[in-house]
């Protein structure tokens, strides 16, 4: 199955702009029925707190638009708002239209005022595509291993995260998803932002990593392009059965938080 992570800047104030941005690269990537693109966090607006300008605007009906016309899978990350209630979220559109699955961000980047303005997911969540499983995440969540293991325990395949990660520290974007991938002996896709705005110059390097910590495939920090990789589960589930480290996390000292299964 074939993995596509975009990485773009967005045209600022001007979300129609941006998706017919997004539109141009999907089509220049020329996805095969069945792939799975991967776009950034609050995919359409770009990371913000302004909530009364980015939620309301109809994001996932468009994405999901988008997926039925390409034939693909999409991931759309996007802002909600109920009674002044934020929610950062990615929902995965299917080929036939259909949000079938959406994650809110269980860690707020606070050091960043994020919790200010948006409350915690609680839950995971895995979804089954039949070959493949697939565990979306958001940003932030790449910084908190323990999360990523209940996942991992619950055999996925796939980690996709979409993300809005700043310049000054893509060293960290780079180094903890080689980590993650390498500790939970599964693939990871990422999508991660370009440009500047007024809140941060964002990093790129969007990327797609093996179960040994294998870089597949990676953008530079500044380019628009997308980044591409031939992903077979086969060779997580081979890995794992070969070298067992999975076996021998101790439970007890992850701590809970529910995992919901979806099958597509």
């Amino acid at each position: 199955m074939q993995f596509h992570a975009l990485q773009y800047d967005v045209v600022p104030n001007e979300y129609k702009a941006t998706r017919a941005t997004i539109e141009k690269q999907i089509e220049q990537a020329s996805p095969s029925n069945g792939d799975f693109i991967v776009l950034q966090e609050m995919t359409d607006t770009g990371w913000s707190m302004k909530l009364n300008e980015i939620a309301g605007i109809g994001t996932v009906s468009w994405a999901c638009d988008v997926a039925t016309r390409f034939g693909i899978w999409i991931q759309v990350g996007w802002a909600d708002c109920v009674d002044g209630n934020g929610k950062n979220c990615v929902t995965i559109c299917s080929p036939s239209g259909d949000a079938v699955a959406t994650y809110t961000k269980i860690h707020t980047c606070n050091p960043l005022n994020e919790g200010k303005y948006y409350g915690r997911g609680e839950e995971l969540i895995i979804l089954d595509l039949g070959n493949v499983t697939i565990c979306p995440l958001i940003c932030y969540d790449v910084r908190f291993p323990e999360l990523w293991r209940h996942a991992a325990l619950a055999g996925v395949d796939v980690f996709t995260v979409s993300s809005s990660w700043p310049r000054p520290r893509i060293h960290h974007w780079r180094s903890l998803l080689i980590a993650r991938a390498i500790e939970n002996q599964a693939f990871v896709v990422g999508s991660n932002r370009v440009g500047k705005d007024d809140l941060a110059t964002w990093g790129g390097l969007s990327i797609a990593i093996d179960p040994l910590g294998e870089v597949i495939a990676q953008a530079s920090e500044t380019d628009v392009t997308t980044v591409s990789a031939t992903i077979d589960p086969e060779i997580a589930r081979k890995w794992k059965k070969e070298f067992q480290a999975l076996d021998d996390i101790q439970k007890e000292l992850l701590g809970n938080i529910k995992v919901r299964h979806i099958t597509a």
